[in-house]
């Protein structure tokens, strides 16, 4: 069974349901926000006249200010406060929709969206501060709450792509809808949400967080760059140097430093590397494959396969992707409690493998796809609250913000991986209108399964492992098990 999330502390009796409700929507809005831009790109590149290549910037440049966000943000939050750091990142998104709402100049579009991705550290934030100002038990519930809440995002994304390319196909909608929402979300966590009384000791690692930062800038430009610049380019490839040569500094720096950004010497155990990488595994399908579903949905039939469904219809897989997430988010507590979290992560990434295999058989019918859907959601939901669980049982409160950070990056590279690599599947061999072909949607569907059960081994072998040291310390005859 994991261990607490901490000792109980006074500090623990701040937060109600008011706080779970906030910081729950602060999740919402992350991916929400995220993946609400998407449908309305090409309707960005024609009233901005620009080329596929270059409005792809508006979502790289998010990319880019949240690689930059997450570590520096959430080293801040530990220091200094986590609801504080809270506000100063909403701040910013807010000044970048405001931005978006008002300008028409490309350049002033990119500035605004590299502020918007000040929002990347609320995959992490909200977490860490239910674990810091709630007792263990409340902790967990609310962590899976917040998780529900991300997923329900992405339901919510599709609709309001949906709605807007509908009814207003004007990009500027958009930002009026991200800064409404990201203001109720700023007003709420100054009302509601107390600070925790935790922090964590010595300084902001600056050179740490500015060899992490561009090292991240590098490697997320190269991945979201790569299938437009070609992936054996000097650019990408340079890219890709560089985010190793840095990333291999950081290591050597960060092993010497008295007070490190990220302890690079913990990253080796157990209950560490594995949630990183099952967060990895499951973020990989996110923009990927599921992003595959919504394509594959607005492909008009004379294209031998595809619904023909508008952008409104789309919106209809936003329900099963919502109720497989709170299906999730209401099973995680129990299932942990009664089986570890780690078993729990195991029994979530398989019902991701499901899904993908699903999708991969049935995905030229409406229904099974949907069916797969609210599996898929259900998975991500639980595994990745799962993840931060096991990540905060054995962090102190006062570092419980930087022990996400890994995770948060990981996040990150595993949705740009994901949409890098099946860009590339939709490129080869495309149909004479430039579509994908049908079987590139298969192999999209197939590698992001294979990545989650990939997951799923590790997690299985994990929790037998775990189980047989139980067993061996109940019974001191039996052989001792490997840990």
């Amino acid at each position: 069974m994991t261990t607490p999330l901490s000792p109980v502390s006074p500090a623990r009796t701040g937060n109600g349901r008011l706080a779970v409700a906030v910081l729950t929507f602060l999740s919402f809005t992350v991916l929400f926000l995220q993946v609400g831009i998407v449908p309305l790109l090409p309707h960005l590149g024609q009233q901005l006249h620009l080329g596929a290549a270059e409005v792809s910037w508006l979502l790289t440049a998010e990319l880019l200010g949240g690689a930059v966000a997450i570590p520096v943000l959430t080293r801040l939050a530990d220091l200094h406060g986590k609801r504080r750091i809270i506000v100063v990142a909403l701040s910013l998104v807010l000044v970048g929709a405001v931005i978006g709402m008002v300008t028409d100049s490309v350049a002033l579009l990119l500035v605004g969206r590299v502020l918007m991705g000040a929002q990347a550290p609320m995959l992490a934030l909200p977490a860490s501060l239910a674990s810091d100002t709630m007792s263990p038990a409340r902790a967990q519930g609310t962590i899976a709450t917040i998780h529900a809440g991300n997923t329900v995002g992405v339901g919510g994304g599709l609709l309001l792509g949906g709605l807007i390319g509908a009814f207003d196909p004007s990009f500027h909608a958009y930002f009026h809808v991200a800064g409404v929402v990201v203001a109720l979300g700023l007003i709420g966590t100054l009302l509601f949400v107390r600070e925790s009384g935790e922090r964590g000791h010595g300084s902001f690692d600056v050179p740490g967080g500015a060899l992490l930062a561009v090292s991240l800038v590098c490697l997320l430009l190269a991945i979201s760059k790569g299938p437009a610049w070609g992936w054996g380019s000097g650019a990408v490839l340079g890219l890709f140097a560089a985010a190793v040569v840095l990333l291999g500094v950081f290591w050597v720096v960060e092993r010497r430093t008295r007070h490190p950004l990220i302890d690079v010497r913990v990253l080796t155990l157990p209950t560490v590397w594995l949630p990183n990488v099952v967060v990895l595994l499951i973020a990989f399908g996110i923009y990927g494959a599921i992003s595959a579903v919504t394509r594959f949905a607005q492909t008009p039939p004379k294209a031998g396969y595809g619904f023909g469904f508008t952008p409104l219809q789309v919106t209809l897989f936003a329900i099963p992707t919502a109720l497989g997430g709170l299906v999730g988010a209401f099973l995680l507590r129990r299932l942990g409690r009664r089986l570890g979290f780690v078993a729990t992560t195991a029994i979530a990434v398989l019902g991701c493998t499901v899904s993908y295999l699903a999708l991969a058989a049935f995905h030229t019918i409406p229904v099974p796809m949907m069916i797969a859907l609210a599996v898929y959601a259900f998975g991500n939901t639980m595994g990745i609250a799962a993840a931060q669980v096991m990540l905060l049982a054995d962090a102190p409160a006062r570092r419980s913000g930087t022990a996400l950070t890994v995770a948060t990056v990981l996040y990150a590279v595993g949705n740009s991986l994901g949409s890098a690599i099946v860009g590339v599947l939709f490129a080869v061999h495309p149909l004479p209108g430039g579509l994908p072909a049908a079987q590139s949607y298969v192999w999209a569907f197939l590698l992001s399964g294979a990545c989650v059960a990939l997951a799923t081994g590790l997690c299985t072998v994990r929790a037998v492992r775990r189980s047989r040291a139980a067993a061996a310390v109940t019974d001191p005859a039996a052989p001792q098990a490997s840990r």
